[in-house]
């Protein structure tokens, strides 16, 4: 019962932004479609070379006669066994996505608490999909109407994922910088799925100018964490966060070198282990994170948005363990995201 009135909630919403959107089109604007293509995806690449290593000695197996060809020939792990088209789809995964909002109050006669509408669609690439039908289909459509009124807001964000055939529904209403969210699902035995609530408060202070206590509640993970920040007086160029997650407590120091540069040293409270994070931001909205982890590897986030047409990202991990050529080779993503 609860499912279905959240499935109601949701297309009635949707329902509702379609109407507005064939209102008045000068008070929306439409954006994309944006293709997003993976150029380069070790993890892919990896898989291939070791299937086709697997296949080459189930391959010998069988030739020598003793049916060790039976996994092979089940239909689970071939997706490379076969031979690569001249255009793999799954070794670029592209994905593409429209959204279309509001540029104005769409109702301000009739709802003047209306703030906002938006709606978006996506489609990811599923090169395991069952069947064509859901080829066709888009992955899933996602709706935003925001109120306001005196001091509150509210956002009501449905979505529904086609191929999971999950619906879900975050609401969230705030009052200044203080706000309570949660998230609804169908797909789960409780209804609600977790909540987060967030209370800032300015002290009078100048060693703390403002505390930010954020606790939290996943029921479908069983998670359960409590979030302290305490930012500097004056400039307020460092705030500590003290993270108490059930499992990985944790304390980071973020501080302002600069307005381009940031640091910001993590120790673990459940086993003493530090990490190193150094964010730059670039100039035209690019930005380059690090992050260090002594014992495991080295992780570089690059982002340029300042491309014609659209962004790329590049993600390198450099290993810090292994005793291996292989096991210490870099591993490097690059994405290419188009803006039409």
């Amino acid at each position: 019962m609860a499912a279905s009135r959240l499935r109601s909630i949701f297309f009635i919403c949707c329902g509702i932004l379609l109407n507005f959107l064939g209102s008045d089109g000068a008070r929306y604007s439409i954006s994309g479609p944006v293709v997003t293509l993976t150029l380069k995806e070790p993890a892919v690449e990896r898989k291939t070379a070791s299937t086709l290593a697997s296949r080459f000695v189930s391959s010998n197996a069988a030739a020598a006669g003793d049916g060790s060809d039976t996994a092979s020939s089940s239909g689970r792990g071939t997706s490379y066994d076969t031979a690569k088209p001249w255009l793999d789809l799954s070794s670029i995964r592209p994905s593409v996505e429209w959204s279309i909002q509001s540029q104005e109050p769409p109702l301000p006669n009739w709802v003047p608490t209306l703030n906002g509408v938006k709606a978006a669609v996506g489609y990811d690439y599923h090169p395991y999909a069952q069947s064509p039908p859901t080829l066709l289909l888009p992955s899933w459509i996602e709706g935003t109407v925001k109120f306001s009124r005196n001091a509150f807001e509210a956002i009501l964000q449905p979505s529904h994922d086609f191929r999971t055939k999950r619906t879900s529904v975050v609401a969230q209403v705030s009052r200044g910088t203080s706000n309570l969210l949660a998230r609804f699902g169908t797909r789960q035995k409780h209804l609600l799925e977790a909540a987060t609530a967030s209370l800032h408060m300015h002290l009078p202070y100048t060693s703390v100018s403002a505390v930010r206590v954020t606790p939290s509640v996943d029921i479908v993970a069983r998670n359960l964490s409590c979030r302290v920040e305490a930012v500097s007086g004056g400039a307020a160029r460092t705030k500590a966060v003290l993270n108490l997650e059930y499992d990985n407590p944790t304390l980071t120091v973020l501080h302002s070198l600069d307005a381009r540069h940031t640091i910001a040293p993590e120790i673990s409270l459940y086993n003493a282990k530090i990490t190193y994070a150094w964010n730059v931001a670039l100039a035209g909205g690019g930005s380059v994170q690090t992050k260090v982890d002594p014992i495991s590897d080295i992780r570089i986030s690059w982002n340029d948005p300042s491309a014609a047409g659209g962004s790329w990202t590049t993600d390198v991990r450099l290993p810090l363990e292994g005793t291996t050529m292989q096991a210490l080779a870099a591993d490097i993503r690059v994405r290419r995201q188009f803006r039409f």
